[in-house]
């Protein structure tokens, strides 16, 4: 009965049909319990899971420009420009133009964003650490390579992450 109407057009219940089985929902699930699980972590820093990502971008993956922390965390610019907004004020990056291209702006963690960064790290780590400990090093090998097959063609950037 799949696809199909009753007399009033209304969809015809789905036999085989069961939400909690379908992919979609079980990476969805996943996904939104390790991040649960991490937001609770980093908000006793004081941090969102997306500065986070920001802040690790800058002080452990050294990019430093706007344009290049969107498209590694592959998010808009405009949805990024307002979080760069928003850690400057909070004191945890300076916005500077890149002495090569005064047009160009270059983010560098504060002190504060240092010891924020310091202070998350072994947060994330565990989180990590909790998640992968559920699987073993093959499966979580797996993983990440049926991870890598459903992310790839698609829309590089999201308006949130």
């Amino acid at each position: 009965m799949t696809d199909m109407a009753d007399d009033r057009g209304r969809p015809s219940r789905d036999a085989d049909y069961a939400l909690r089985q379908q992919t979609g929902f079980k990476l969805s699930r996943a996904s939104r319990l390790m991040q649960q699980r991490l937001e609770a972590a980093l908000a006793a820093q004081g941090v969102s899971r997306l500065t986070w990502c920001v802040l690790a971008s800058i002080g452990l993956e050294r990019i430093c420009t706007p344009s290049g922390i969107a498209d590694n965390l592959g998010v808009t610019r405009p949805m990024l420009s307002r979080l760069i907004k928003t850690m400057s004020d909070d004191g945890l990056i300076t916005v500077t133009l890149d002495p090569d291209d005064g047009r160009n702006r270059q983010l560098h963690l504060t002190d504060t964003g240092h010891r924020t960064l310091a202070a998350c790290q072994p947060l994330v780590r565990a989180n990590n650490r909790h998640f992968a400990a559920k699987l073993s090093p093959a499966q979580l090998h797996h993983l990440h390579d049926v991870l890598d097959l459903l992310i790839d063609g698609e829309t590089p950037y999201l308006d949130a992450l």
